[in-house]
């Protein structure tokens, strides 16, 4: 009865299961529509027998599993849409077949492979999506037949390669969208051949170049998206032809120069962003013209002036940001006017003055941000007006005066954050009418006087931060009433009496921070269980009674410090059940009995501070477990015992004080394997014994006190090999003989040497070595050193008499291959010419020596680690660099072949940022790399001239560190064999004319496999060498990132950072402590507000790479990945020192 049916629509309902494959028997149908219903399972392939259908709808249901090819057998179907569906697969060539079709929608799957290029034949089609999968490989040519189609959109999958120019021949395409692939190269000018186009969408892709002015030409363009690319240069002007243009959205390129003045022409405009570029210069007034814009979007560029008053005509605007910038002036009062605005976000520029009274008529705003300005005077009352507003953020300006009692009018708002400014007064109990408020930010300011009880009214409050001021009293005992707070912050004021008793119960805390008050009460009592808690610093108050077990049910904890109060009784072993604890301070405090044994459970703990306590008893063998301790302080307690070897297990530890106790016996010298040790304080007990000459293996280690024990004997002649020792400490000992010859000992003060037996050197106050003294000393080994020196002798000789031996068979043989090569040689084998790769090789070979005229110094360019180089202006028209390196003599045997494969392999090496390696010359009278020329020479010569150094802006530095972090990056982890560079320095980074940064050098290291042992062996440039190549011979990829952490330095601070490598991580409160503008570069004008964002970033960056573990050193993944991510706002650019920034990315690796 059915076998006539000729439309059946089921569509929106609830129908689940299976198509049933009869329904191939319909074959009178024309219309199918099933959309939108729960159907699974496959699409029957028998539908493929309704050969009558023009339409088939299955969209928006579940069906799985592939789309059938015998589909492609409904030659008289028009709309075919499986759209919303979970197929997969590749879209069947069949398809290719209905050659009558109008529409094909495809999106919302997950098909894969590429689009077949039969898809041109669909030359009726007019609508085309296939957006939303996961299809791949290049767009078909075949596609600009579709001369009818109105509709292609090919978003949201994985499309590579550039665009085809083909698409220009879709002269009625009316919508294209090619967003969030990853296409490349340049938008083809014949995209504006598309006259009939309203909706162009580029949005996400890697496209590169200029836009092209063709795009002028696109009259009827409502919408235009090219955000989220690598565009560059400067805007066209052509765009303000686009006089129907609703929204432009250009945002995330690299677009530079000014605004076209010509976008004051889109009189239609509603949207409009530009953000995150390098756009500079002034905001045009032209864009006052746009008087029907509704979103005006400029952050994230480097742009200057002031704002236009011309900007008070957009009355419909409902968006305005213009953050991080270099703004100037004045807020103009004309913002006022703006009646319907929602966001005025102006943070991150150079405002000054005062806030504008007239903000206060702006009725609809629900965001206002004018943070990280010069703003000053006080808070205008009017912003109490402002009665829709939901976010507020005046944080680091220099506002002063009081908070308005106003503020409290404003009943939605959910965050507000007036931190770090210069206000005063009372924090008003009308804040408290705030209900809505999640965050309240006041810290780093004068305020006076106690918290407001009626705070404690705010039962939405999720933040809590007044932190840095001068407030006084107690603290609100209701003050997480509510139950949700999770950051109370009020940390250096001068609070006193009890912890809060909500605060005990309040179980949604994440980080407390009461430090730096003068609490009381009974620490027992006054804290609960905290499931959520990440942080807490309870330091500097007077806090008394004994830790309770509560603390151990704090699974998520990663830092506990009580520091300096009245804590008294033993450790609780339950404390080890703390798994995620990073740090333990305990310091300064009454703490009695054993250090629990338990602790070694605390595999994560970086920190364990428990010094100026009365702990007795042994240090625990079981602290060898904790393999990432960096910072051990049991100093000032009533330790006893021996100090335990198997602390050497720790090979993280940097800082370990264990002075006044009273430890006994001698020094393990399994103390010398902890390599990373920078401080050892092991002064003021009971030990006796030599100075283990292990020690002298601590390459780190900058400071050393073991004074004021019995320590015997002379001090280990090896520690002359101590190169970053800069304070020692060894008085009052039994010491004698010299002083190392080391830098630390020839500089030490009398009062670190004086007290000893019999120790001399060049000290004032100390008696002087002469060699009675020394022979004297070392005559009771003399008998043993001769044995040593005859037996040495007699293996020597043993020794040199094989290598003559292996000599004499290596000649004879090499004697041989030169004769047959001789044999086999033309008439110009007189030059012995072994090999040159990618060049003729005789020929070449003359070219290069005439070029240099015999490498004479005139073709001088510089000198690295591995030879001079010279400039041959060749007879081809071509520049090269080349490194003259040693010649092998005569009568040396090398073996070719390795070396031939090792060139060919780095010359295969491609990268913008890599110089590349052309060939080499291997030949008894000269030895020759030869190198891509780079233009402006090396990046140490720049820096060390003034006025090439000026040249260099910000902008440029910080691509310089990028670019070095690219190449490094490919060398690492893009290369087939990975290469380590081993000797990067900033005189083999070289710059081209675009000032872009080139690594070289990289041609006289050893590739090296991650599986295999052929390390390279040249030696690296002190200054840039990783600290574990001072007891190891084995480079890492780890090694050149200490070393990219000292360039990215040098490039910011224009010369080599010397000290401040080392002091970074030693705690030298000197260097550590010295703001981050004080040691940039001061040839260079202060960098703008966005610059200053990047340098912080940047720098910090450096500091993680200089970790003195390697482990906990970035890899050039990780590197590259952080540079290319948003500038985060991290801290403010005047205030923010090197001791922040290490602390700030010091440990995310």
């Amino acid at each position: 009865m059915l076998k006539s049916l000729r439309f059946l629509n089921l569509h929106g309902n609830y129908l689940s299961g299976h198509i049933p494959w009869e329904i191939g028997l319909l074959d009178s149908l024309l219309e199918v529509d099933f959309a939108e219903n729960n159907l699974t399972g496959p699409i029957p392939t028998s539908l493929g027998n309704l050969s009558n259908l023009n339409v088939l709808y299955l969209w928006g249901n579940q069906f799985s599993g592939s789309i059938p090819p015998s589909l492609g057998k409904l030659g008289n179907l028009r709309n075919l849409s499986l759209a919303e569906n979970d197929l997969s697969g590749p879209i069947p060539r069949e398809i290719g077949a209905l050659r009558r079709l109008k529409v094909l929608h495809l999106y919302g799957n997950k098909l894969s492979g590429s689009i077949p290029s039969e898809i041109g034949r669909l030359t009726v089609l007019i609508e085309l999506n296939f957006g939303n999968n996961t299809l791949v490989g290049h767009i078909p040519t075949s596609l600009g037949n579709l001369s009818n189609l109105n509709v292609l959109y090919l978003w949201g999958n994985q499309f590579s390669g550039s665009i085809p120019p083909s698409l220009g021949k879709l002269g009625n395409l009316r919508n294209l969208s090619l967003a969030e692939n990853d296409f490349s190269g340049p938008i083809p000018r014949e995209i504006g051949d598309l006259r009939r186009l309203k909706v162009l969408n580029l949005y996400g892709n890697k496209l590169s170049g200029s836009i092209p002015s063709e795009i002028g030409r696109l009259t009827v363009l409502i919408e235009l998206n090219f955000g989220n690319n690598t565009l560059v240069g400067h805007i066209p002007t052509s765009l303000g032809n686009l006089s129907n243009l609703n929204v432009l959205y250009l945002w995330g390129n690299q677009f530079s120069g000014s605004i076209p003045p010509s976008l004051g022409k889109l009189g239609n405009l509603r949207n409009l962003s530009l953000a995150e570029n390098d756009l500079s210069g002034p905001i045009p007034r032209e864009i006052g013209d746009l008087r029907r814009l509704k979103v005006l979007h400029l952050y994230g560029n480097k742009l200057s002036g002031s704002i236009p008053s011309e900007i008070g005509r957009l009355t419909v605007l409902i968006e305005l940001n213009f953050g991080n910038n270099t703004l100037v002036g004045h807020i103009p009062a004309s913002i006022g006017n703006l009646s319907n605005l929602n966001v005025l976000n102006l943070w991150g520029n150079q405002f000054s003055w005062s806030i504008p009274p007239s903000l206060g008529k702006l009725g609809n705003l629900r965001n206002l941000s004018l943070a990280q300005n010069n703003l000053s005077g006080s808070i205008p009352r009017e912003i109490g007006d402002l009665r829709r507003l939901k976010f507020l953020y005046l944080w680091t300006n220099q506002l002063s005066g009081s908070i308005p009692l106003e503020i409290g009018i404003l009943t939605v708002l959910i965050e507000l954050d007036f931190s770090e400014n210069n206000l005063v007064g009372r924090i008003p109990a009308s804040l408290g009418n705030l209900s809505n408020l999640n965050g309240l930010y006041l810290r780093g300011n004068q305020f006076l006087g106690s918290i407001p009880p009626s705070l404690e009214k705010l039962g939405n409050l999720r933040v809590l931060s007044l932190s840095d001021n001068a407030l006084e009293g107690q603290l609100p005992e209701n003050i997480c009433l509510g139950g949700l707070l999770q950051k109370f912050t009020v940390n250096n004021n001068h609070f006193t009496g009890h912890i809060p008793k909500s605060l005990r119960t309040c179980t949604s805390l994440v980080r407390v921070r009461l430090d730096g008050n003068k609490l009381t009460g009974n620490i027992r009592e006054a804290f609960g269980v905290y499931p959520q808690l990440n942080f807490i610093d309870l330091s500097h108050n007077y806090l008394h009674g004994e830790l309770s077990w509560k603390w151990g049910h704090c699974r998520n904890l990663t830092s506990l410090r009580i520091s300096n109060n009245n804590i008294s009784g033993e450790i609780p072993p339950i404390i080890g059940r703390m798994a995620q604890l990073r740090v333990l301070d305990l310091s300064s405090n009454n703490l009695r009995g054993k250090i629990p044994r338990e602790l070694e459970s605390l595999q994560l703990l970086l920190d364990l501070i428990l010094n100026n306590n009365g702990i007795t008893s042994d240090i625990p063998n079981e602290f060898g477990f904790l393999s990432r301790l960096e910072h051990l302080n049991l100093a000032s307690n009533n330790l006893s015992g021996a100090i335990p070897p198997q602390l050497s297990q720790c090979t993280n530890l940097r800082i370990l004080n264990l002075s006044q106790n009273k430890i006994e016996r001698s020094i393990p010298p399994e103390i010398g394997n902890a390599r990373f040790l920078s401080i050892l304080d092991l002064s003021q007990n009971l030990l006796i014994g030599k100075i283990p000459p292990d020690l002298g293996k601590l390459r780190v280690l900058e400071s050393l006190n073991v004074s004021h024990n019995s320590l015997s004997g002379s001090i280990p002649h090896n520690f002359a090999d101590l190169w970053a020792l800069t304070s020692v400490d060894v008085s009052y000992n039994d010491l004698e003989g010299p002083l190392p010859n080391v830098k630390a000992f020839k500089e030490v003060p009398f009062e670190a040497v004086q007290h000893n037996k019999g120790l001399c050197g060049n000290v004032a106050g100390l008696q002087k070595c002469n060699i009675s003294t020394i022979s004297k000393k070392h005559n009771r080994h003399d008998g043993a050193r001769i044995l040593i020196i005859l037996l040495l002798s007699f293996l020597g000789f043993v020794a040199l008499c094989s290598f003559l031996i292996v000599l004499i068979i290596v000649y004879c043989r090499r004697r041989k291959v030169i004769e047959r090569e001789r044999n086999a040689q033309t008439e110009s084998n007189d030059l012995d010419f072994l090999h040159i790769l990618s060049f003729d090789g005789k020929i070449f070979y003359e070219q290069i020596v005439k070029a240099t005229e015999g490498f004479d110094s005139k073709y001088y360019l510089g000198e690295g680690a591995y030879g001079i180089v010279y400039r041959a202006d060749l007879p081809i028209g071509q520049t090269v660099a080349v490194k003259k390196i040693p010649s092998f003599q005569e009568d040396e045997t090398v073996d070719i072949v390795p070396l031939e494969r090792e060139i060919d392999a780095l010359q295969n090496i491609r990268h913008r940022n890599i110089v590349k390696l052309y060939g080499f010359c291997f030949h008894p009278r000269h030895c020759f790399l030869v190198y891509e020329y780079v233009e402006r020479g090396s990046l140490r010569t720049i820096l060390n001239d003034d006025e090439r150094a000026s040249e260099l802006g910000w902008d440029k530095r910080i691509n310089m560190v990028q670019a070095v972090a690219d190449a490094l990056l490919y060398m690492h982890h893009d290369c087939f064999t990975p290469l380590i560079h081993r000797d990067l320095t900033s005189n083999n980074i070289l710059l081209d004319t675009n000032y872009e940064a080139r690594v070289s050098d990289f041609g006289t290291a050893r590739l090296l496999r991650p599986d295999s042992t052929n390390w390279t062996t040249i030696a690296g440039t002190i200054g840039y060498i990783a600290p574990e190549l001072a007891y190891t011979n084995i480079p890492t990829e780890k090694c050149d990132v200490y070393s990219y952490g000292v360039i990215v330095l040098e490039i910011i601070m224009g010369k080599h950072p010397g000290d401040y490598v080392g002091s970074i991580f030693s705690f030298n409160q000197s260097k550590s402590q010295t703001p981050l503008k004080d040691v940039l570069d001061q040839r260079l004008s202060p960098p703008t507000n966005q610059e200053a964002q990047h340098i912080i970033s940047v720098t910090a960056l450096a500091i993680a790479c200089l970790q003195t573990n390697p482990l906990l050193r970035p890899t050039m993944t990780q590197v590259s990945q952080k540079l290319r991510v948003q500038v985060p706002q991290l801290l403010p650019f005047f205030g923010v020192t090197l001791e922040q920034l290490r602390d700030l990315d010091g440990r995310n690796f």
